[in-house]
């Protein structure tokens, strides 16, 4: 008999905790005292290595009038959740594929109507996470429809930058 009460108890107890279940929030900003502020500092350049740099200026160089580079783009800041995903959770999911990620380049018009993003891939890109990063990235940016360009750290990257901008002219 007293196995009968246990699991009776057991079960309002389950009953009572999914009754009462906030709905589910997304995370919410706090203040950040002094002590967490003092954790930064400003990054020596944005360019995390030598082929990088060399391709920015590359693509600055010969880009079109009315056209522009821009560095470092947030996956976040290109893609977006679709409006209709109502439910949060999904939505925050969905999010945390892709805000802390980024592209190496990104081309604009003066619009800033994206043409299209450029990776870099020398041999960080070699491992089995990034792999998977950037079949991600593939994949994405393919179902989008946002041509996503892909070049390794040792080609010409003169030639592919001038490759690249006369798609756009």
């Amino acid at each position: 008999m007293i196995e009968i009460w246990i699991i009776l108890a057991c079960l309002f107890l389950v009953w009572l905790v999914l009754r009462l279940r906030r709905k589910w929030l997304p995370p919410q900003s706090t203040p950040a005292d002094k002590l967490t502020l003092r954790g930064y500092q400003v990054c020596e350049s944005l360019f995390v290595n030598e082929p990088e740099r060399a391709l920015f200026h590359a693509l600055v160089r010969f880009r079109p009038k009315h056209k522009h580079v821009m560095s470092k783009v947030r996956l976040e800041d290109i893609l977006s959740v679709r409006d209709d995903i109502e439910d949060g959770r999904t939505r925050w999911r969905y999010r945390l594929r892709i805000k802390s990620r980024h592209v190496d380049f990104a081309l604009c018009d003066d619009q800033g109507r994206l043409l299209c993003a450029i990776e870099l891939d020398g041999t960080a890109h070699n491992g089995e996470q990034a792999q998977m990063v950037d079949d991600f990235k593939d994949r994405i940016f393919q179902y989008a429809g946002l041509p996503l360009i892909r070049l390794r750290t040792d080609q010409d990257l003169n030639r592919a930058a001038r490759a690249i901008w006369a798609k756009f002219r």
